[in-house]
């Protein structure tokens, strides 16, 4: 039992044990029939908040041998499934957050991760593996010795692409994920990848270390979507459980439309109800920098269609041309689709349309519209404010939500 190489269940235990629990293991399942398949390998990329790092640290204590999850998971849906037992703690795992590794290391990332794993090996495997070899060979060196496959569960896997502009570095990171991931090697050890990012992938000429990737996104997530966010029935069980309003809740948190679920953001509504308070809690967990950079490159028409989503509207938006690079964004429809996997616009995937999805992102473009010629669409934002205070503070039309208010401000 190591720190990234076949961790304990700590991460799950936490998660259950907390004050708003809601059950997600259903996600176990979905992944165990891609287990050493062509399909194993899983790439979600959702803003931050939705339950990414809650869902790594569930796989941990289910597939991980450095755990004893049965009573964990007995109480679980997972526990019902016909397979459950059969990989409960049955795979050699490695999980890394490489922003933690990014925080130190930006300029020798990939080898102070492998630096690291070969630690939490040597504790293992004292004598056993040549450490001079390159990581594909030595997974899969210990795969030959145990007979037990991989399961690498990467959290922020895009966090180098994201914030580094030095493309030698870039080029190693990406050769150190094709190791794991596409190698000759890999296609023995390797069980299962899941790996987790705010972007989709990008593509970069001449690299393919994850092009075998199946993808899930702030866009499309089917058939997963249920298992990132919180569904409508979940939060109606929570209001009535915490004695919330369920109109209000409604109001705040709902509106992200992922394959025609309305999902709401977990943090948001997790803070909500044990604080017994409605506030903007993503906002202060977030970086509302993001807003700013890309609605004041004010693309032609961009004004406008931020003050139509604003007044309840949608608007059409083309996801197509966005290269998953916030640095070669160029058009209104690329900025658009930037702030969709950010979480702050929400997209109907039937009507190929971007909304605001509720009065917590409205409060957020609230706080980044303060200056120069947003300060308009501020004001507005701000009177929709007092009248969304004004239902919620005990008249019968409390929850409305932000679309509505801002209708009675435009009369």
């Amino acid at each position: 039992m190591g720190i990234y190489f076949n961790p304990n269940n700590e991460s799950f235990t936490r998660a259950k044990n907390s004050q708003v629990y809601i059950d997600k293991t259903g996600l176990l399942a979905f992944l165990n029939k891609r287990l050493s398949t062509e399909g194993n390998c899983i790439a979600l990329s959702h803003a931050r908040r939705f339950g990414k790092s809650h869902a790594a640290g569930m796989i941990d204590a289910y597939y991980s041998l450095g755990s004893d999850s049965q009573n964990l998971f007995k109480d679980t849906k997972i526990a019902k499934d016909a397979e459950y037992k059969k990989y409960l703690n049955k795979f050699n795992v490695i999980h890394l957050d490489i922003s933690a590794f990014w925080d130190y290391h930006k300029d020798d990332i990939v080898e102070k991760i492998i630096e690291y794993v070969y630690k939490d090996f040597r504790e293992v495997f004292d004598g056993e593996l040549d450490y001079q070899d390159n990581i594909s060979y030595t997974l899969m060196t210990i795969y030959k010795k145990t007979r037990i496959p991989f399961v690498i569960i990467i959290d922020e896997w895009d966090c180098v692409i994201r914030n580094s502009d030095d493309q030698k570095l870039i080029h190693k990171y990406l050769q150190f994920l094709h190791s794991m991931f596409k190698s000759e090697e890999s296609k023995a050890f390797l069980a299962l990848a899941y790996i987790t990012g705010i972007l989709p992938i990008k593509k970069i000429k001449d690299e393919s270390a994850l092009n075998n990737f199946h993808e899930y996104t702030m866009l499309d997530s089917y058939p997963i979507t249920e298992f990132y966010g919180f569904t409508e029935d979940e939060v109606k069980v929570l209001c009535q459980q915490y004695n919330m309003d369920f109109d209000a809740t409604k109001a705040w948190y709902n509106g992200y439309l992922i394959d025609g679920k309305h999902m709401y953001n977990p943090n948001s509504v997790t803070m909500a109800m044990e604080r017994s308070r409605f506030d903007s809690y993503w906002r202060n967990t977030s970086s509302f920098s993001s807003i700013n950079t890309f609605i004041t490159m004010n693309y032609e028409g961009l004004k406008d269609d931020i003050m139509t989503m604003l007044s309840g509207g949608k608007v059409s938006v083309n996801t197509i041309t966005f290269q998953n690079d916030f640095s070669t964004v160029g058009s209104k429809d690329e900025a658009l689709t930037a702030l969709i996997h950010l979480g702050y616009l929400g997209y109907d995937m039937d009507r190929k349309c971007a909304f605001i999805p509720n009065y917590e992102v409205a409060s957020s473009f609230d706080a980044a519209l303060q200056t120069g010629e947003w300060k308009d669409i501020a004001k507005v934002i701000s009177k929709c404010d007092e009248l969304l205070w004004a239902t919620i503070d005990g008249n019968a039309d409390k929850g409305k939500s932000v679309s509505r208010c801002i209708e009675r401000v435009f009369g």
